[in-house]
């Protein structure tokens, strides 16, 4: 699905790098220094239609628990929470878009650089 491949590309975007900085940062740097936009920042799309999940996602983010080894998946308890608490009804196929984007930011942050 797009919106699980949008989600990737802008979590690896955001991961920190040994220097703290994130990818996206260095990869700045280098089209300013350069003026050749690096392919990996070509922006991906994002269709109209789907960009609803990626603001439920952003939302239920803002609401993350952390435990000691860093961020813990967003729990069915959450996303229920979040849907009683703004009044969205999300669908089961929708929750389970949510539940991969989750895993992949997950295993994202999981990732030593």
């Amino acid at each position: 699905m797009l919106l699980v491949e949008y989600a990737g590309h802008e979590f690896s975007l955001n991961a920190r790098q040994k220097d703290g900085a994130t990818l996206r940062d260095h990869l700045e740097s280098v089209y300013r220094q350069t003026q050749k936009m690096p392919k990996e920042l070509e922006p991906k799309e994002l269709p109209y239609a789907i960009e609803y999940l990626w603001e439920w996602f952003m939302e239920l983010q803002r609401g993350r628990q952390y435990g000691m080894s860093g961020a813990l998946p967003l729990s069915y308890s959450d996303i229920k929470a979040w849907a009683e608490l703004t009044g969205k009804m999300p669908q089961c196929w929708e929750i389970d878009v949510i539940k991969q984007i989750d895993i992949l930011y997950i295993n994202e942050s999981l990732k030593k650089t």
